[in-house]
C-alpha cells in the first residue's frame, strides 16, 4: 500500500509544487497551464482536469493508512461533490500531513503559531507599569514581532497520540526610540508541553479535526514590581464547519500563595489575571484562496465584563512570504500591560501562517 501511494504521489507531483502554478514545455501547447492548480487559483478559474487532480492529491494528502486508492478515486469522481470542493477545504489536514513529512528531520523545527514581523506597530494607552519610569517617553509606533516553534517528543505514544513541547515569543521592541535608546519595552515568554490527537468525529454540522491537552507557563521574565507571570492547564478543541475552522480553548490557572507584600520574590504577581483575560479563547478561521481571515474573542463572562477581541488578515506577497494585517482591542496585548484596555494596529510580514 505504501508503495502504491508514492506511486500516485509521484505521478501527480510532491505536495510543495502543487501550491504554484506553472507552465509545461510542450511544443504543441507552451502556454498550457500545470494540471495541479495554484493555492491562489479559486474553483470557478480551475479545469475540470484541475479539480479532480486537486481532489485527489489532497485526499491522498489526508487519508489514513486504510483509504484505498479506489476509494480516492470513488470521492473524487462524483461530479457534484467535486465541483463543490474550495481549494483550502482540507487546509488544516493538509498542514497536518506536511508538518509529519518533516518530524524525523532533525535539522527542521515546526511552526507552532503564527511567525511575524511587524515593523509598524501603533498602539493607544501607552504605559510602562513601571513607577521607575515616566510613561510620557514611550512612543505610540514599535515594532511587534512573534517566534512561535514546536517539536515532537514522543510520537504515537497511543492511537496516534503524539506528545509536544513548543515555545512562543512575543517581543514588543520600542525601535523608533532613539531617545530612550530603542529598549525592548516588553518579551512575553511562552512555553508548553501538551499532546495532540486528530480526530474525524462528526458533530451535528461539525467535523471534528483535532484535540489538544497541555500545560503552559507565560510570564515577562522580570523581576518585582514588573514581574508578570501565570500558569494553566489548557485543552483545544478544532473543528470545522463548511468552510470555516474555529477553536475553543478553555483553561485553568494553576493557583498561586498570595503575596504579603507586593515586593516579595515569592506568590502571585498579578491574582486578578483571570479577571481581565478571562477562562477561555475562541477563534474562527476562514481561507479563502491563498487568504485567511481569523477573529479571536475572549471574555471574563462575569458582571463586570471585560475581553477582547483580534482579527488577522493574511495575504500573499511573494512564493515564500505572506503580508498581515492585525487589529486589537481590549484586555491581554501584553503581560505588562494585562489590565489596561488598549487598541493596537499592526502591518507586517507573516514568516508562517496558521493554515
Amino acid at each position: 500500500m505504501r508503495k502504491a501511494f508514492a506511486f500516485f504521489l509521484m505521478l501527480l507531483g510532491s505536495p510543495l509544487s502543487a501550491q504554484e502554478e506553472v507552465a509545461t514545455s510542450s511544443p504543441g501547447d507552451p502556454d498550457k497551464k500545470a494540471e495541479v492548480p495554484s493555492e491562489s487559483v479559486s474553483p470557478s478559474q480551475m479545469t475540470e482536469q484541475q479539480k479532480l487532480n486537486n481532489c485527489l492529491l489532497r485526499s491522498a494528502q489526508t487519508g489514513n493508512s486504510h483509504v484505498t486508492l479506489q476509494e480516492i478515486r470513488d470521492w473524487c469522481t462524483n461530479g457534484e461533490e467535486v465541483k463543490k470542493r474550495s481549494v483550502h477545504e482540507d487546509a488544516l489536514r493538509a498542514r497536518l500531513a506536511l508538518e509529519n513529512t518533516t518530524q524525523g528531520n532533525p535539522f527542521v523545527i515546526t511552526p507552532h503559531r503564527r511567525n511575524y514581523l511587524m515593523p509598524y506597530s501603533y498602539w493607544s494607552n501607552r504605559k510602562w507599569n513601571d513607577p521607575s519610569k515616566d510613561d510620557k517617553d514611550l512612543q505610540p509606533t514599535e515594532v511587534k514581532f512573534q517566534l512561535s516553534l514546536k517539536a515532537p517528543i514522543k510520537e504515537n505514544i497511543v492511537d496516534d497520540i503524539t506528545l509536544w513541547m513548543a515555545f512562543t515569543g512575543t517581543f514588543y521592541w520600542q525601535a523608533y526610540n532613539s531617545e530612550l535608546s530603542a529598549p525592548f519595552r516588553e518579551a512575553n515568554y511562552e512555553p508548553e508541553l501538551f499532546i495532540t490527537k486528530p480526530v474525524n468525529w462528526q458533530l451535528g454540522p461539525v467535523d471534528s479535526e483535532l484535540v489538544a491537552l497541555g500545560v503552559v507557563h507565560e510570564s515577562n521574565g522580570q523581576d518585582v514590581p514588573v514581574s508578570r507571570s501565570w500558569n494553566r492547564i489548557f485543552m483545544t478543541y478544532v473543528g470545522k464547519t463548511g468552510d470555516y475552522y474555529w477553536s475553543i480553548k478553555p483553561w485553568y490557572r494553576i493557583p498561586e500563595e498570595e503575596k504579603d507584600d507586593p515586593l516579595d520574590t515569592q506568590g502571585d504577581d498579578n491574582p486578578d489575571i483571570e479577571k481581565y483575560l478571562g477562562h477561555f479563547e475562541l477563534e474562527v478561521a476562514r481561507p479563502f484562496g491563498n487568504h485567511v481571515v481569523e477573529l479571536m474573542l475572549r471574555n471574563n463572562l462575569r458582571s463586570d465584563n471585560k475581553g477582547a477581541a483580534r482579527i488577522n488578515y493574511s495575504f500573499p506577497l511573494s512564493k515564500r512570504f505572506k503580508g498581515i494585517i492585525q487589529g486589537f482591542t481590549g484586555y491581554g496585548d501584553s503581560l505588562i500591560n494585562y489590565d489596561d484596555y488598549e487598541n493596537r494596529f499592526s502591518i507586517g510580514i507573516l514568516l508562517t501562517d496558521s493554515l
